[in-house]
């Protein structure tokens, strides 16, 4: 296995980052009863854009063991440098898209039922600017709806240095039999509660047990997408073993479009969002082979994803993630006082404003941040080279 810094960026990867961003972004700006309707399968396709946050878990965990691992030496450069490392690349952003949310989270707080105390307000902030949101009841007031996800991206960075190198030692079908046995793990909870919905109110041991481990789902939800991030770093310590070789372009590109086609039929066939088992039986295992042909070479430079456009877009794909809600809020805001246009057409008008926002925070407030943040203390042996960010910028 090459060492870290001798490998090559990985830019389609980076591209994917943008579709994956959208496809977040189209689930929360469209609204399927409001005009203009977009035709039925287009509808739940759109509807079912929230799971490519999966997408995201799983390339995080890929591209951090991408760039970080050595095979069998453990981890590239010191747990210090690792941390600030991920605080420069996550918190400038993070820490823009909060101020612009602002006055969003004083409004729900204002409409919370039951009305949020003074203490409850503290304790949703405190843990929203310590990265530990992820952790708490989200149906109450939030600051900035899609930060979550930060909050799983900091468990994981928290856990990396442990568990990474750890991975990095195993053989190749160790880590592809932690991987089946993440993604068995990772139905668990919505199997549980399943189960325990089928029982009756007095099951016993056995009904307290399930119903506990069905909530981690929704109680405990950086704990319940560890295993994307597990079948990620896996994903990406098995990549760098193998050659890619250049003339098996053409069948790595038939299986790609075969999942991204047959993936999208399916999501447009339902008859709702695909349900959390769905997601995580079935869309995973097809994130992840996506990724790994993705990252073993496509023609057409990865189908045109790693162009430098997408490379650009994927790079502003967090800051889009982060700021379109807000965005979007605000626009609906602003819609329903003065201009009345129909729902989806101000969807359709915002979004390329979020993606040009997202593009001028990426290179006037990210990039130049994140080397200010990195070079204050700089440690002796170079940080390995960025091969592209993750959902968090990984």
């Amino acid at each position: 296995m090459s060492k870290v810094a001798e490998r090559p960026a990985l830019p389609a990867l980076t591209g994917l980052r943008f579709l994956a961003a959208m496809g977040v972004l189209a689930y929360h700006c469209y609204c399927a009863p409001c005009s203009p309707v977009l035709p039925q399968g287009l509808g739940r396709l759109i509807g079912a854009g929230f799971s490519t946050v999966s997408l995201f878990f799983i390339l995080s965990g890929f591209i951090l063991a991408y760039t970080y691992l050595e095979d069998g030496d453990g981890m590239r450069g010191t747990w210090t440098a690792f941390y600030r490392a991920r605080f420069a690349r996550l918190y400038p952003v993070y820490l823009v898209s909060l101020l612009v949310d602002v006055p969003l989270f004083v409004r729900a707080i204002h409409q919370a039922s039951p009305p949020a105390d003074v203490g409850e307000v503290l304790r949703i902030s405190g843990a929203t600017l310590t990265l530990t949101q992820g952790w708490l009841t989200l149906h109450r007031p939030t600051w900035n709806i899609v930060a979550w996800t930060l909050s799983v991206e900091a468990f994981f960075y928290l856990l990396f240095p442990l568990v990474g190198p750890w991975l990095a030692r195993r053989r190749s079908r160790v880590l592809a039999g932690l991987a089946v046995g993440a993604w068995l793990l990772g139905t668990t909870p919505m199997l549980a509660a399943d189960a325990a919905a089928r029982l009756p109110e007095t099951g016993g041991a056995l009904a307290t047990f399930l119903r506990g481990w069905g909530l981690i789902s929704t109680e405990a939800i950086p704990l319940a997408r560890l295993p994307e991030f597990v079948i990620g770093l896996c994903l990406g310590l098995v990549f760098c073993r193998r050659e890619h070789l250049a003339a098996r372009a053409w069948a790595r590109t038939a299986a790609f479009l075969l999942i991204g086609g047959g993936l999208a039929v399916g999501l447009m066939r339902l008859p709702g969002p695909p349900s959390p088992l769905v997601q995580s039986a079935v869309m995973v295992p097809l994130f992840t082979a996506s990724i790994y042909l993705l990252a073993s070479g496509l023609v057409g430079r990865g189908l045109g994803l790693g162009t430098r456009g997408m490379v650009l877009l994927g790079g502003a794909s967090y800051a889009l993630y982060m700021t379109h809600g807000s965005l979007m809020n605000y626009a609906l805001a602003l819609n329903t006082r003065t201009l009345g246009m129909p729902h989806n057409v101000l969807a359709l008008l915002v979004a390329p404003v979020a993606v040009g926002v997202s593009v001028l925070l990426f290179q006037r407030v990210e990039e130049p941040m994140r080397h200010r943040l990195r070079a204050l203390r700089r440690p002796r042996a170079a940080p390995p080279p960025e091969a592209g960010p993750g959902v968090a910028g990984s």
